[in-house]
């Protein structure tokens, strides 16, 4: 008859326990999220102190309007050319990001009398301002804001970060005219330095420049993921801030770390990808360009503004 009020005395001490550590578990993460808003609030309160350096606020006009932004990747340690074009379309309060890679070797027609060029020459022949007016022609769209990375830039953001994790899918060698290796790296999954990434950014294979944009846009995918799941939101927008100077860009710091903290678990998934719809040119005069296609490239732009509508659903249509 005794052990009776013993079981039940057992049974409410390791629900009291139960209940403990369970109350203990919600108080601690409590305190931790309380922990990480104020130091979120402390870190945003000093960059707000920052005076912004540019004269265009990095603001929507629209939630529909996203802001684009002309990403340039300069190799000035080999040849001086763009080998990376990019434009982003940031929408900040949808969370969401269309990110659209020009292959370098897109196709230009005439401009001042040249004859055809491609993307990566004309960053040779006139710079920034040349590369963005032939962008906005491609797009039929201006492009207010731009970031360009130089090898240096590049380097240092990764190594800023402690490398990126990644598979380099196969051995990639390549030697300058001077019969220097410019890219040396090895397959396999390792972690990639400054000096890595900007190898694998540069390299070109034998399927030519349409693969190295490829592995550009994966490249952004690792890092953009890396930095998601195993940085903390507060993390990611102290490193955007510091980073950033580094950056020849018309956004301020103080901005790319409002957008980096406004991302902040957004996955990768929500990042879209797109190459600027083409195709290699197969006529003669064609060879070794990317020729786009106008109609499809507009198509894709409507879907970074919602220009595109979406087919109606029978089932709800029937409802009305």
């Amino acid at each position: 008859m005794v052990r009776e009020p013993n079981k039940k005395r057992r049974r409410r001490l390791i629900i009291g326990a139960v209940v403990v550590v369970i109350m203990a578990l919600i108080f601690a993460m409590l305190a931790y999220n309380h922990y990480n808003q104020k130091k979120a609030a402390e870190a945003q309160s000093q960059i707000d102190g920052v005076p912004t350096a540019t004269a265009t606020d990095f603001q929507q006009v629209s939630p529909d309007v996203p802001l684009y932004v002309l990403c340039v990747g300069i190799d000035d340690k080999t040849d001086d050319k763009a080998i990376f074009v990019g434009v982003a379309a940031i929408n900040k309060d949808k969370n969401h990001i269309d990110f659209i890679m020009l292959p370098d070797n897109t196709k230009i027609e005439g401009r001042k009398e040249k004859g055809t060029q491609t993307l990566q020459s004309v960053y040779d022949e006139g710079g920034l301002s040349l590369v963005r007016a032939v962008v906005e022609d491609i797009f039929h769209l201006p492009i207010p804001y731009y970031a360009v990375y130089k090898t240096d830039t590049l380097a240092k953001m990764v190594d800023m970060a402690g490398g990126v994790p990644m598979y380099v899918e196969k051995n990639m060698y390549q030697v300058n005219a001077a019969d220097t290796p410019v890219v040396d790296l090895y397959q396999g999954y390792q972690t990639m330095h400054g000096d890595d990434a900007v190898q694998y950014m540069r390299y070109v294979d034998s399927d030519g420049n349409i693969s190295r944009t490829l592995r550009q846009e994966r490249f952004v995918k690792v890092f953009y993921e890396d930095r998601e799941k195993n940085h903390f939101g507060l993390t990611n927008m102290l490193f955007m801030y510091r980073f950033w100077n580094n950056v020849d860009s018309n956004i301020s710091a103080k901005d790319m770390a409002h957008l980096a903290w406004s991302f902040r678990g957004v996955p990768v998934e929500d990042i879209q990808f797109y190459i600027l719809p083409g195709e290699v040119g197969k006529e003669k005069l064609d060879e070794g360009y990317w020729t786009f296609d106008p109609v499809e490239v507009q198509k894709i732009l409507g879907t970074t503004n919602n220009a595109i509508a979406t087919a109606p659903d029978p089932e709800e249509k029937d409802k009305e």
